[in-house]
């Protein structure tokens, strides 16, 4: 039986060999719940907005299945237009979403030559814009994170 450190340097090894057999996506699971709630905050805005007549390109589902990184770089771009022109007829307070969004899409390995380009998307209404979004980092969450069951309160 080994000890000391030959046996450390044995559990060690075998703990990175166990590590290297997991597939590389797992590590990397985007998990999105703060973006989501921004987006949920923008979604209730949105309608006091509508004098601000914002068209936006929209990525579907199917576009984010197909091509997630080039999607929510879109998604990303779109966001700041939005706050941009909405901060023209209101102050909102500062949101960093386009900023977020850019970085989870880094988090995707994709190769962007059979991903459409942002402009070539239907443009929609802000709130549709909104909507779109909110279904995909929905749909994402679904896949990727953990599900936390509620807090139960056990009272007599």
């Amino acid at each position: 039986m080994l000890r000391g450190r030959p046996a450390f340097a044995s559990v060690y090894l075998c703990l990175v060999c166990l590590l290297s057999l997991l597939p590389p996506q797992l590590a990397a699971k985007p998990c999105t719940r703060d973006i989501l709630r921004q987006v949920k905050v923008l979604v209730k805005l949105a309608p006091s907005l509508k004098s601000v007549d914002c068209r936006l390109y929209t990525p579907t589902i199917d576009d984010y299945q197909n091509c997630p990184s080039s999607t929510l770089k879109c998604f990303a771009d779109e966001i700041k237009v939005l706050i941009e022109e909405w901060r023209t007829v209101r102050i909102l307070p500062r949101f960093t979403l386009n900023i977020s969004l850019t970085t989870l899409a880094s988090k995707f390995n994709q190769t962007e030559s059979e991903c459409r380009q942002c402009e070539l998307f239907r443009e929609e209404e802000a709130e549709n814009f909104l909507k779109g979004l909110q279904l995909t980092l929905e749909m994402m969450n679904s896949q990727h994170c953990v599900r936390i069951p509620p807090r139960r309160n056990y009272q007599n």
